[in-house]
């Protein structure tokens, strides 16, 4: 259920910082395409609504975002809140087939092409979303063999951007730096927490971070907040800039997605000892993180291994079941994914007294001195920098190609369980490289195997299962 008078505060908020911004001079986002001062940003999120207005769409059909990095694409979003447009983001790293595949689910007529700032026909009929209020659908990696979208109504983006606020220790007029494409929901921290704190969000495109110049242009934008995954991180720690010598705003560390290490932990201390160092949890159906820490020295002189992923946000409890699954219970949970009755019945539950919904999250985990811990998964699902992957999508794609008659899909992990790489192996007819061009037509890079194995038939076990043991050392030795 919603609440309407926080519908009500989030408007109101939303119109006083887009609309009358108080800091009108001062940078609010920083693209690959423009820079953008909140005046300027003002301007451009009502230009984009009058441009999406000609369109003459009912006020609950959703609209695809398709771009990468830009100021304009940030801009899109920010018009889409504050005018309560269901929005859908869509990175153009994913091929053609997959945004047509996102566009025929969400029945989304129309997608916008932020690179030439145009609304593109999908040849998809329009169809008003069942659910009322959403502020976007993410969709994510399915198990089903299809993306499946992830909606998160506008109660839960609201709660976030109240807790990100308060409690993510970001320093005054924070400058934010997002490395992820917004297709994936870590970009909603520093996109959101930008929102939220009125500060400045600087957006880094996949060349700009391969530049050897990117940690120059942090330093140069005054980049006092880091959010990413860990692994982003790690590929960092060797660069003689990476530290707070030279990037000498750079004030608080956010990650998620991912397990944070005590390793990488180590590292930043010693590079950027002044630096907050926080960890947060959460999957995409509770509205991007859920829970957060800062670590400090104690944590990480503790003799557990693991780093607590942290305390729940406020209107939002965690259960952990007898069998150690996490139960998110709260505000912040999703509306259920679209278009998917039986998975939503699997997934989410109901608790009449809070009017809260829960969503079973197949994480496991433990709560210690006050803290949760999240300890692996109960299924196929894996995080590989950052990414969620499916590997049951993997393999189905992989089966629905001619000339498939066998796949398993393994990930292959370090042993702090750490996913290194995706290795493929098939019975098939076709080759390693015609595989690896079919699946690059239909999947995210990221989704395709760097190892693909031909065999004759896959080995099984004594059980007549496909023997993956058997297969996980060939492809480490391999």
């Amino acid at each position: 259920m919603t609440n309407d008078s926080e519908l009500q505060q989030l408007n109101e908020y939303l119109r006083a910082v887009l609309l009358d911004p108080q800091n009108a001079q001062q940078p609010a986002i920083s693209g690959s395409d423009n820079t953008l001062s909140w005046q300027q940003l003002s301007t451009a999120v009502i230009d984009w609504k009058a441009r999406f207005s000609a369109l003459n769409l009912e006020s609950n059909v959703p609209v695809v975002l398709y771009g990468h990095q830009q100021a304009e694409f940030a801009c899109a979003i920010y018009s889409c809140l504050l005018h309560n447009i269901p929005y859908i983001p869509v990175d153009n790293i994913y091929p053609a087939e997959r945004l047509k595949e996102i566009c025929e689910l969400a029945s989304a007529p129309y997608y916008y092409d932020v690179e030439q700032r145009s609304f593109k026909a999908t040849g998809v009929p329009a169809q008003n979303l069942e659910q009322q209020d959403l502020a976007y659908i993410m969709f994510t990696s399915g198990s089903t063999g299809k993306p499946k979208g992830v909606q998160i109504g506008r109660e839960s983006v609201w709660n976030f951007m109240q807790w990100v606020r308060d409690d993510f220790s970001l320093p005054a007029n924070p400058v934010l730096m997002n490395h992820a494409v917004f297709s994936f929901d870590l970009s909603l921290i520093p996109l959101l927490g930008n929102l939220a704190t009125c500060g400045h969000i600087v957006l880094n495109a996949k060349e700009d971070i391969a530049a050897e110049n990117w940690l120059a242009k942090l330093k140069q934008q005054k980049v006092s907040v880091w959010v990413s995954t860990p692994s982003f991180a790690y590929q960092k720690l060797l660069h003689p800039e990476f530290r707070a010598e030279f990037l000498t705003d750079l004030k608080v560390f956010v990650f998620i997605g991912e397990v944070l290490s005590k390793a990488l932990v180590k590292h930043l201390r010693r590079l950027f000892p002044d630096a907050k160092i926080l960890n947060s949890y959460g999957p995409t159906e509770a509205t991007i993180a859920t829970t957060v820490v800062e670590i400090s020295d104690e944590i990480l002189k503790s003799d557990c291994e693991l780093l607590p992923i942290g305390q729940m946000m406020p209107h939002s409890e965690m259960e952990i079941t007898a069998d150690n699954e996490l139960i998110i219970w709260g505000k912040n949970v999703m509306r259920g994914y679209l278009g998917l009755p039986k998975e939503n019945a699997e997934k989410l539950l109901w608790n009449e007294a809070k009017h809260w919904r829960g969503y079973k999250t197949g994480d496991l985990g433990n709560m210690s001195k006050g803290n949760l811990y999240c300890q692996g998964r109960n299924d196929s699902q894996i995080k590989m920098n950052g990414y969620r992957i499916e590997i049951h999508e993997i393999e189905n794609r992989l089966l629905a190609l001619s000339g498939v008659s066998e796949a398993v899909v393994l990930p292959l992990t370090k042993k702090d369980g750490a996913v290194l790489r995706l290795a493929a192996f098939c019975s098939s007819k076709l080759s390693e490289k015609e595989i690896k061009a079919n699946l690059t037509q239909i999947l995210p890079s990221y989704m395709v195997p760097s190892q693909i194995v031909i065999m004759d038939a896959l080995p099984l076990n004594t059980n007549g299962k496909i023997d993956r043991k058997l297969l996980d050392a060939h492809a480490r030795t391999c």
